[in-house]
Protein backbone atom coordinates (compact mmCIF):
# COMPACT_ATOMS: atom_id res chain seq x y z
CA UNK A 1 0.00 0.00 0.00
CA UNK A 2 1.32 3.44 -0.89
CA UNK A 3 2.52 5.44 2.16
CA UNK A 4 0.06 8.04 3.45
CA UNK A 5 1.14 11.53 4.43
CA UNK A 6 -0.60 13.34 7.26
CA UNK A 7 -0.08 17.09 7.41
CA UNK A 8 -1.53 19.71 9.74
CA UNK A 9 -4.19 22.07 8.53
CA UNK A 10 -2.95 25.53 7.59
CA UNK A 11 -5.94 27.04 9.40
CA UNK A 12 -4.25 27.37 12.79
CA UNK A 13 -1.14 29.06 11.38
CA UNK A 14 -3.24 31.36 9.19
CA UNK A 15 -5.45 32.29 12.15
CA UNK A 16 -2.36 33.16 14.19
CA UNK A 17 -1.00 35.32 11.38
CA UNK A 18 -4.32 37.08 10.80
CA UNK A 19 -4.73 37.66 14.52
CA UNK A 20 -1.34 39.37 14.70
CA UNK A 21 -2.21 41.53 11.69
CA UNK A 22 -5.52 42.54 13.27
CA UNK A 23 -3.71 43.40 16.51
CA UNK A 24 -1.36 45.66 14.56
CA UNK A 25 -4.30 47.43 12.87
CA UNK A 26 -6.09 47.93 16.19
CA UNK A 27 -2.95 49.32 17.82
CA UNK A 28 -2.49 51.65 14.86
CA UNK A 29 -5.99 53.01 15.42
CA UNK A 30 -5.96 53.40 19.20
CA UNK A 31 -2.33 53.89 20.21
CA UNK A 32 -2.17 57.65 19.61
CA UNK A 33 -5.53 58.40 21.34
CA UNK A 34 -4.51 56.25 24.31
CA UNK A 35 -1.13 58.01 24.49
CA UNK A 36 -2.85 61.41 24.42
CA UNK A 37 -5.18 60.34 27.23
CA UNK A 38 -2.23 59.08 29.27
CA UNK A 39 -0.38 62.33 28.61
CA UNK A 40 -3.36 64.36 29.90
CA UNK A 41 -3.62 62.19 33.02
CA UNK A 42 0.08 62.47 33.83
CA UNK A 43 0.14 66.23 33.31
CA UNK A 44 -2.35 66.55 36.14
CA UNK A 45 -0.07 64.66 38.54
CA UNK A 46 3.46 65.15 39.90
CA UNK A 47 4.60 62.28 37.69
CA UNK A 48 6.67 63.27 34.64
CA UNK A 49 5.44 62.59 31.13
CA UNK A 50 7.89 60.29 29.39
CA UNK A 51 9.15 61.58 26.07
CA UNK A 52 8.05 58.45 24.25
CA UNK A 53 4.45 59.05 25.37
CA UNK A 54 4.53 62.51 23.83
CA UNK A 55 5.98 61.20 20.57
CA UNK A 56 3.28 58.56 20.25
CA UNK A 57 0.56 61.04 21.24
CA UNK A 58 1.62 63.38 18.43
CA UNK A 59 1.79 60.60 15.85
CA UNK A 60 -0.93 61.16 13.21
CA UNK A 61 -3.23 58.32 12.21
CA UNK A 62 -1.83 58.41 8.67
CA UNK A 63 1.51 57.29 10.16
CA UNK A 64 0.52 55.07 13.09
CA UNK A 65 -1.96 52.94 11.14
CA UNK A 66 0.33 51.89 8.23
CA UNK A 67 3.41 51.50 10.50
CA UNK A 68 1.73 49.25 13.05
CA UNK A 69 -0.35 47.43 10.43
CA UNK A 70 2.85 46.69 8.51
CA UNK A 71 4.54 45.48 11.68
CA UNK A 72 1.53 43.28 12.41
CA UNK A 73 1.64 41.84 8.89
CA UNK A 74 5.35 41.01 9.08
CA UNK A 75 5.00 39.61 12.60
CA UNK A 76 1.96 37.59 11.59
CA UNK A 77 3.72 35.99 8.63
CA UNK A 78 6.75 35.13 10.77
CA UNK A 79 4.61 33.68 13.57
CA UNK A 80 2.59 31.63 11.07
CA UNK A 81 5.76 30.20 9.48
CA UNK A 82 7.27 29.33 12.87
CA UNK A 83 4.03 27.75 14.09
CA UNK A 84 3.66 25.63 10.96
CA UNK A 85 7.28 24.46 11.12
CA UNK A 86 6.73 23.19 14.67
CA UNK A 87 3.68 21.12 13.74
CA UNK A 88 4.01 17.36 13.41
CA UNK A 89 4.03 15.74 9.96
CA UNK A 90 3.65 11.98 9.56
CA UNK A 91 4.31 9.54 6.74
CA UNK A 92 2.69 6.19 7.48
CA UNK A 93 3.68 3.05 5.56
CA UNK A 94 2.93 -0.63 6.14
CA UNK A 95 6.42 -1.32 7.47
CA UNK A 96 7.45 1.98 9.08
CA UNK A 97 6.42 5.44 10.20
CA UNK A 98 8.30 8.69 9.64
CA UNK A 99 7.69 11.73 11.84
CA UNK A 100 9.07 15.21 11.45
CA UNK A 101 8.95 18.72 12.81
CA UNK A 102 11.23 21.56 11.75
CA UNK A 103 14.09 20.58 14.09
CA UNK A 104 13.57 16.85 14.59
CA UNK A 105 12.78 13.80 12.48
CA UNK A 106 12.57 10.10 13.16
CA UNK A 107 11.90 6.65 11.70
CA UNK A 108 10.10 3.86 13.56
CA UNK A 109 9.84 0.29 12.31
CA UNK A 110 6.41 -1.31 12.39
CA UNK A 111 7.94 -4.51 13.79
CA UNK A 112 9.07 -2.59 16.88
CA UNK A 113 5.57 -1.39 17.77
CA UNK A 114 3.00 -3.43 19.71
CA UNK A 115 0.40 -0.71 20.31
CA UNK A 116 -0.46 2.85 19.25
CA UNK A 117 -2.89 5.13 21.07
CA UNK A 118 -3.67 8.76 21.86
CA UNK A 119 -2.85 10.25 25.24
CA UNK A 120 -4.53 13.63 25.29
CA UNK A 121 -2.80 15.65 22.57
CA UNK A 122 0.03 13.12 22.15
CA UNK A 123 0.42 10.15 19.85
CA UNK A 124 2.07 7.29 21.77
CA UNK A 125 3.77 4.23 20.27
CA UNK A 126 4.59 1.31 22.56
CA UNK A 127 6.81 -1.71 22.07
CA UNK A 128 6.76 -5.13 23.69
CA UNK A 129 6.03 -5.01 27.40
CA UNK A 130 4.63 -1.50 27.05
CA UNK A 131 8.04 0.09 26.66
CA UNK A 132 7.69 3.56 25.04
CA UNK A 133 8.95 3.84 21.47
CA UNK A 134 7.83 7.41 20.82
CA UNK A 135 5.57 10.17 22.13
CA UNK A 136 4.70 12.98 19.70
CA UNK A 137 2.59 16.10 20.10
CA UNK A 138 -0.10 15.48 17.49
CA UNK A 139 -2.77 18.03 18.44
CA UNK A 140 -2.38 19.78 15.05
CA UNK A 141 -3.34 16.60 13.15
CA UNK A 142 -6.86 15.29 12.72
CA UNK A 143 -7.37 12.58 15.32
CA UNK A 144 -9.77 10.52 13.21
CA UNK A 145 -7.39 10.69 10.23
CA UNK A 146 -4.50 9.42 12.37
CA UNK A 147 -6.52 6.46 13.64
CA UNK A 148 -7.97 5.48 10.26
CA UNK A 149 -4.60 5.84 8.48
CA UNK A 150 -2.72 3.71 10.99
CA UNK A 151 -5.42 1.03 10.90
CA UNK A 152 -5.41 1.04 7.10
CA UNK A 153 -1.66 0.35 7.10
CA UNK A 154 -1.98 -2.46 9.63
CA UNK A 155 -0.70 -0.67 12.71
CA UNK A 156 -2.06 -1.88 16.09
CA UNK A 157 -4.26 1.12 16.91
CA UNK A 158 -6.01 1.10 20.30
CA UNK A 159 -8.66 3.54 21.48
CA UNK A 160 -7.08 3.78 24.93
CA UNK A 161 -3.82 3.10 26.74
CA UNK A 162 -3.67 -0.64 27.55
CA UNK A 163 -1.45 0.17 30.55
CA UNK A 164 -3.54 3.02 31.91
CA UNK A 165 -4.20 1.30 35.25
CA UNK A 166 -0.47 0.72 35.85
CA UNK A 167 0.43 4.41 36.16
CA UNK A 168 0.99 5.83 39.64
CA UNK A 169 1.69 9.39 40.77
CA UNK A 170 5.38 10.14 41.28
CA UNK A 171 6.77 12.35 44.04
CA UNK A 172 10.50 12.89 44.45
CA UNK A 173 11.81 10.47 47.06
CA UNK A 174 9.03 7.93 46.62
CA UNK A 175 10.41 4.41 47.30
CA UNK A 176 10.92 2.00 44.44
CA UNK A 177 13.18 4.15 42.26
CA UNK A 178 16.96 4.30 42.06
CA UNK A 179 18.83 7.59 42.54
CA UNK A 180 19.39 7.80 38.79
CA UNK A 181 15.67 7.29 38.12
CA UNK A 182 14.69 9.84 40.77
CA UNK A 183 16.97 12.43 39.19
CA UNK A 184 15.67 11.72 35.68
CA UNK A 185 12.07 11.98 36.83
CA UNK A 186 12.77 15.23 38.66
CA UNK A 187 14.43 16.66 35.54
CA UNK A 188 11.49 15.46 33.43
CA UNK A 189 9.07 17.35 35.65
CA UNK A 190 11.22 20.48 35.88
CA UNK A 191 11.77 20.65 32.09
CA UNK A 192 8.27 19.64 30.95
CA UNK A 193 7.89 22.87 28.94
CA UNK A 194 11.10 22.21 26.95
CA UNK A 195 10.05 19.90 24.10
CA UNK A 196 13.60 18.83 23.20
CA UNK A 197 14.46 18.07 26.84
CA UNK A 198 11.24 16.07 27.24
CA UNK A 199 12.10 13.86 24.25
CA UNK A 200 15.64 13.27 25.56
CA UNK A 201 14.50 12.50 29.11
CA UNK A 202 11.69 10.21 27.95
CA UNK A 203 14.27 8.21 25.97
CA UNK A 204 16.52 7.95 29.04
CA UNK A 205 13.62 6.92 31.26
CA UNK A 206 12.50 4.32 28.71
CA UNK A 207 16.02 2.91 28.76
CA UNK A 208 15.54 2.48 32.53
CA UNK A 209 12.26 0.66 31.91
CA UNK A 210 10.01 3.56 32.90
CA UNK A 211 7.10 5.16 31.04
CA UNK A 212 5.88 8.59 32.12
CA UNK A 213 2.97 10.88 31.37
CA UNK A 214 1.57 14.12 32.78
CA UNK A 215 -1.73 14.62 34.52
CA UNK A 216 -2.72 18.04 35.92
CA UNK A 217 0.89 19.20 35.97
CA UNK A 218 2.13 16.13 37.84
CA UNK A 219 4.06 13.10 36.61
CA UNK A 220 2.68 9.61 36.58
CA UNK A 221 5.01 6.66 36.04
CA UNK A 222 4.89 2.92 35.47
CA UNK A 223 7.37 0.10 35.09
CA UNK A 224 7.47 -1.66 31.75
CA UNK A 225 9.06 -4.79 30.37
CA UNK A 226 10.94 -5.50 27.14
CA UNK A 227 14.63 -5.28 26.39
CA UNK A 228 14.60 -1.77 24.90
CA UNK A 229 16.15 -2.91 21.63
CA UNK A 230 14.97 -1.77 18.23
CA UNK A 231 13.91 1.71 19.28
CA UNK A 232 12.91 4.06 16.49
CA UNK A 233 15.62 6.53 15.61
CA UNK A 234 15.24 10.26 15.98
CA UNK A 235 17.74 12.78 14.70
CA UNK A 236 18.18 16.41 13.79
CA UNK A 237 18.27 16.96 10.03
Amino acid sequence: MTPTELRPSHAAAVALGVGTLVLGVVLGLVLSPVARWLQDVLEGTPLPVHGAVGVVADLPLTWSLPILSGAGLVGGVLLALVAESEMLRLTVADDHLEHRTDDREGWIERSDVAAVHRDGKDLVLLGDGGRPRARMAADDLNGSAIASTLRAHGWPWLDEDPYDADFEPWIHGRPGFSDVEQNLLRDRLDQRKDAAAVVRLDDELAACGLAVRERDGRLQVRRCGGDGEGRGTARRP
